[in-house]
């Protein structure tokens, strides 16, 4: 096991950029797998020894929870970004420094939080006017998932700071013996104890901790050097700027984002039992195929993280097109597996035929034109990746609340709710129609210029 986890980190600004961007990119898919593994195991444990109402609890429960926690994930995408940028200029007390500050971040904000979040369960759910009979469920698993938010934070972050490092693999393991026994729990607690959702929950708050918990003994191992002590608060001021600057309007984004999903549940849940299902299913489906658009979007942060550090600025060019060519190769062979078994995937998560036939709608919809998605998602890493944040946050929001909210509630009002889904590719082309101008217009060049002579003054 010692020797799985040894791995020398991929220096980004050196050699041919596929060399360095595939390496890196396969762990971090893998990571994802795993990952999504959390949901989808969940789906089919619920949705097969349990009931399709208890699966749609677990669902309608979703758009609340990521809502209270991405604030302080995009917090952490800071912290990644930072430590991509030191590492590419071979500081290696900057990476010390930033691992340190958004650690004490972390623990300094996540007990208030959790509190805030058990709180305004109900309520939220309430606003959200989920059906009386998933009620209760929902908000018993909301209750018990928010008791591992401080693991959840604290692995992602942990993760994205080696990533940052240049180490990919290495969050793979974590993670995988994290999803084995979440899978363990899982069977344990649902299957042979009854807990129903209650199980799922405490399955996924024991496997976050896990995780966490496994990644902190790891980097202090692995880069003792770098002296990170995880149990002391050490905050390093100009660092938190930065750390603020580039991931708090990413943890804005992603928060506006879920509040877009609140305000389109309404919509989802008002056309019953039988749809929610269908689309909670559909929507894991969908998370396996955003899985290869999500990996390289992250590996396309941390390779411009570096090369930025590095002021490698047209290694930056040279790497993102071969991103792009890739990204669109592997939507292709994502859509070509995924159409023609659409049924046979959703009948891993339900029996029913019409809730097949329901998530089937949103699948035809969807994923043929998943490269739009995945392009967006590569141009959001590459700004961030520079350290702009601005950018790639107003175009994710204009993509949601100018294009994608309106038109599903104008859609279902006017075709019907399997016509909903077509809201997502009109939201994907307006977020894309914002960041690719701005790119390839060259004005982030200033911005590297202006960090340039900071530096020399300093």
């Amino acid at each position: 096991m010692r020797r799985l986890f040894r791995q020398e980190n991929i220096d980004m600004t050196k050699g041919k950029p596929l060399a360095a961007i595939i390496p890196f990119t396969i762990p971090i898919f893998l990571t994802n797998i795993f990952q999504q593994l959390y949901s989808v195991i969940d789906g089919i444990v619920v949705g097969r020894n349990v009931s399709d109402e208890a699966q749609a609890a677990v669902g309608a429960s979703f758009s609340i929870t990521y809502m209270m926690t991405c604030v302080f994930l995009g917090i952490g995408i800071g912290a990644a970004v930072l430590v991509g940028q030191f590492a590419g200029a071979g500081d290696r007390d900057g990476v010390r420094k930033s691992i340190m500050t958004m650690n004490s971040f972390l623990i300094v904000v996540s007990i208030p939080l959790t509190i805030l979040a058990i709180l305004t369960a109900g309520p939220f759910l309430r606003l959200l006017n989920v059906n009386d009979d998933l009620f209760g469920l929902a908000r018993l698993y909301m209750l018990i998932y928010y008791l591992g938010m401080l693991g959840q934070f604290g692995y992602n972050a942990n993760a994205g700071i080696l990533q940052g490092l240049g180490d990919s693999r290495s969050p793979l393991f974590i993670l995988a013996l994290s999803s084995i026994l979440h899978v363990i729990l899982d069977i344990v607690l649902v299957v042979f104890v009854g807990l129903g959702v209650s199980g799922v929950a405490f399955a996924t708050v024991v496997s976050q901790y896990f995780s966490w918990f496994l990644s902190i003994l790891y980097i202090k191992k692995q880069h003792a050097d770098l002296d990170c002590r995880f149990l002391k608060l050490s905050f390093d001021k100009p660092v938190f700027r930065e750390l603020m600057r580039i991931g708090l309007p990413a943890g804005i984004q992603n928060a506006l984002y879920s509040v877009g999903i609140m305000v389109m549940q309404p919509l989802i849940n008002s056309c019953g039992t039988v749809f929610i299902a269908g689309y909670n299913a559909a929507v894991k489906v969908d998370g396996f195929v955003f899985i290869p658009c999500n990996s390289l979007a992250a590996a396309t942060t941390t390779y411009v993280a570096q090369n930025i550090g590095a002021r490698e600025v047209e290694r930056v060019r040279k790497g993102v097109k071969d991103i792009i060519l890739i990204s669109v190769a592997l939507c292709a062979i994502c859509c070509l597996i995924v159409i023609p078994f659409r049924s046979q995937l959703m009948s891993l998560f339900t029996r029913d035929p019409a809730v097949v036939a329901a998530g089937n709608a949103y699948l035809l919809r969807v994923i043929p034109f998943y490269i739009i998605s995945c392009l967006q998602y590569i141009y959001i890493g590459l700004l961030r990746g520079m350290g702009i944040s601005v950018i790639p946050t107003v175009a994710a929001l204009v993509s949601l609340w100018v294009a994608r909210v309106p038109s599903a509630y104008a859609l279902t009002a006017r075709f019907g709710a399997d016509n909903m889904h077509w809201c997502y590719v009109i939201g994907w082309l307006l977020g894309l129609l914002i960041m690719v101008p701005y790119y390839h217009s060259g004005r982030w060049k200033k911005r590297l210029a202006l960090n340039e002579g900071e530096e020399s003054h300093a």
